[in-house]
């Protein structure tokens, strides 16, 4: 008798299968970002932690796990992520979905290094961030197109689990206004 093929929503009571963890676990950040709720959180979550927990439903292997891509890049984030769709449910995998969130934080960490020399501020916030992205946005988009960073976190930021994670990755690095980050 031939076995079954699973459920692409079956997997651990996280809802993950081993290899989605393992893979998750193996995406690059440049940063000791933590996940948890912000702002202050007495508790650290990994990208695999907020991940897991998430309950937005996720497709058990997409167009970037069929191509094998390691990393979402400028070039094939419009091959992987349709913009017309991706806050649907069922869309992305987890592993794609992380893989986002590693290259939405690139993005933010190189607008935050340009931030001291384009607005001469040396203290901002996670919020300036965000000013500067949707900035960048406009002033780009003409020149760059579908290759635009700036466009490509904004799209991203669509997805629920992104946007979740991004928003706390920044919050718990960067702080804001109300609650500037701690030390």
């Amino acid at each position: 008798m031939a076995e079954e093929e699973p459920s692409p929503f079956q997997g651990s009571s996280l809802g993950l299968y081993p290899e989605e963890a393992s893979a998750i676990q193996t995406i690059p950040l440049n940063y000791g970002y933590n996940f948890a709720e912000p702002p202050y959180p007495k508790i650290n979550w990994t990208l695999l932690d907020l991940v897991s927990h998430s309950r937005f439903p996720m497709c058990r292997t997409d167009l970037c796990d069929k191509w094998n891509y390691q990393q979402i890049t400028a070039e094939n984030f419009p091959l992987v992520v349709d913009a017309a769709q991706v806050s649907e449910p069922g869309i992305l995998s987890a592993r794609t979905v992380a893989k986002v969130i590693s290259y939405c934080l690139l993005i933010a960490e190189s607008t935050a290094e340009s931030l001291p020399a384009l607005s001469r501020k040396m203290d901002f916030f996670a919020d300036d961030i965000l000013e500067a992205i949707v900035e960048r946005r406009r002033d780009f988009e003409s020149r760059l197109g579908e290759n635009s960073p700036w466009a490509h976190f904004l799209i991203a930021a669509r997805h629920p689990i992104v946007r979740w994670a991004v928003n706390n990755a920044l919050m718990n690095r960067w702080g804001t206004k109300e609650y500037p980050p701690v030390g």
